[in-house]
């Protein structure tokens, strides 16, 4: 990895190609774990490098085992990121529609909204709730793909959805264009 050597101290130097020789694969694994896509995981690696490069004091810091945990988490999150970012650039809004066998009742009662109210509620959601959105309606993703993605579990993501309708539905009717669906 060239860009090792813009840093100013050998040792430094040295610390961050054994860092990148012995959890390259470790991370490219979790970045491939959640994008699927071996040319973005890729990149997705050497992106986080270039970020840990320009933290270089937080690594020194750490204890050499901690480092491993920082590097995987840095990936993770970036990952998640570049998931984010696609799914703004592959699918519009106005195009979507979920898929209507097993829908709960929130779906249902979201589905007689109008795209531009759910996107206006979705707007006032927390960030980690709609990237649970995004990530199962926009991407497609099963309740564990979106667990491995964002670190939590299969029954958290659930809850998450849950929550997520809730609020779209609570939002809606608050702003007066669900009065029909309560």
């Amino acid at each position: 990895m060239m860009l090792v050597l813009i840093l100013d101290s050998e040792g430094d130097r040295s610390m961050m190609s054994e860092l990148f020789a012995s959890n390259y694969h470790r991370m490219k694994r979790a970045a491939m774990g959640i994008l699927h896509d071996p040319t973005a995981a890729e990149d997705t690696v050497q992106d986080t490098f270039v970020r840990c490069i320009r933290k270089i004091g937080t690594l020194r810091d750490l204890p050499e085992n901690a480092r491993t945990i920082y590097l995987l988490t840095a990936v993770k999150r970036s990952a998640v990121n570049r998931l984010r970012k696609r799914a703004k650039a592959d699918v519009p809004m106005e195009e979507y529609n979920a898929p209507e066998p097993g829908e709960t009742v929130e779906e249902r009662a979201i589905r007689s909204l109008t795209v531009a109210e759910v996107q206006t509620a979705i707007a006032r959601l927390p960030e980690y709730l709609r990237d649970v959105l995004r990530l199962k309606y926009l991407l497609d993703l099963s309740d564990g793909e979106i667990a491995r993605a964002i670190g939590v579990s299969k029954s958290s993501v659930r809850v998450y959805l849950s929550r997520a309708r809730r609020e779209v539905l609570r939002i809606c009717k608050e702003d007066g264009n669900a009065e029909t669906i309560f």
